[in-house]
């Protein structure tokens, strides 16, 4: 390790156990075994990582292929370019307000849904699970644009039928009652590069080492997050989660493990970007079929798995 840190400011978009990957990286010393003193914050509510990129408030942020695809549609040459793969597949869940017995996708018609509302991914993969099994999102009532809070206050108070949420949230409404998980959303959609690490194109070409050093440190953070008990993993967690139980934590980590929501390696996969960018496109949300290129740097992920 460098005598001297480099300083890396990191910033995440919501925080919730689905980035796992993230804390284990950050709490475990990872970064900081690579010579990188990590700052890592979340984006604060109503700002967004890729302005924080473009302003310089970041230097690296999760995120996800998607934003980068939007922004290649409106004309920027300059999106923000992908290095690590922290999920690799989606990591929300369906809840309903009440006990559903033998619950089948056709229930959703009709219904009153609250799905994510702060990014479209997340509505964007529920879309097309609702497609493969043949319930026409339109017979759905949505009620769209909802902050993650707004959200959940809304499900608490029965406002709706059904909420899409993450863990801890999810794990912790089903713990309190208010919520019955019906689906997980990760098994429908399969391998999907749904979130990453992106850094300005700039950053990349003039700090490469220091892009190098990040993925490396990831990558073992990766490697020790694969090999880990469900225990020592809510360890390096539960710092960044003060307010939920040990309990809560392991029972959520442990689903997101059976559902193999992490990556054992940093890799962005041609097939999980280009299932993710289709998803885009149906949706409406992307117009060109971007190459997998214009969006992601590989050589740093290839490295640090050779090393």
């Amino acid at each position: 390790m460098n005598a001297d840190p480099t300083p890396l400011r990191l910033v995440e978009t919501f925080h919730n156990l689905f980035y796992t990957p993230i804390y284990v990286a950050v709490t475990g010393g990872h970064f900081y075994a690579e010579g990188l003193n990590v700052h890592f914050s979340t984006v604060p509510e109503g700002g967004s990582a890729m302005e924080m990129l473009r302003s310089g408030a970041a230097d690296v942020t999760q995120t996800g292929i998607s934003r980068s695809l939007m922004e290649l549609d409106a004309g920027r040459t300059d999106a923000p370019l992908h290095v690590a793969e922290i999920n690799q597949r989606d990591g929300f869940f369906l809840l309903s307000r009440r006990p559903v017995e033998d619950w089948t996708w056709g229930r959703l018609e009709g219904a009153t849904v609250a799905p994510v509302g702060f990014t479209p991914v997340p509505w964007t993969s529920l879309r097309s699970a609702l497609l493969k099994n043949a319930v026409d999102p339109g017979r759905l009532t949505l009620v769209e644009g909802l902050s993650a809070g707004d959200a959940l206050d809304l499900f608490r108070g029965e406002g709706v039928d059904y909420i899409q949420m993450p863990h801890p949230q999810a794990q912790t409404l089903i713990e309190q009652g208010v919520g019955h998980l019906v689906t997980a959303l990760g098994p429908e959609s399969g391998y999907i590069c749904y979130s990453s690490f992106a850094a300005m194109p700039e950053f990349i070409e003039t700090r490469p080492d220091t892009v190098q050093r990040f993925v490396d440190g990831f990558s073992k953070a990766l490697t020790w997050l694969a090999a880990a008990d469900d225990a020592d993993i809510v360890e390096r967690v539960s710092p960044l989660f003060p307010d939920l139980s040990d309990s809560t934590l392991e029972a959520a980590i442990h689903q997101y493990r059976i559902q193999k929501t992490w990556p054992s390696d940093p890799a962005i996969g041609e097939d999980g970007y280009t299932t993710m960018r289709d998803l885009m496109i149906d949706a409406g949300l992307v117009r060109g079929r971007h190459p997998y290129e214009s969006v992601v740097r590989p050589e740093f992920a290839r490295k640090a798995m050779e090393r």
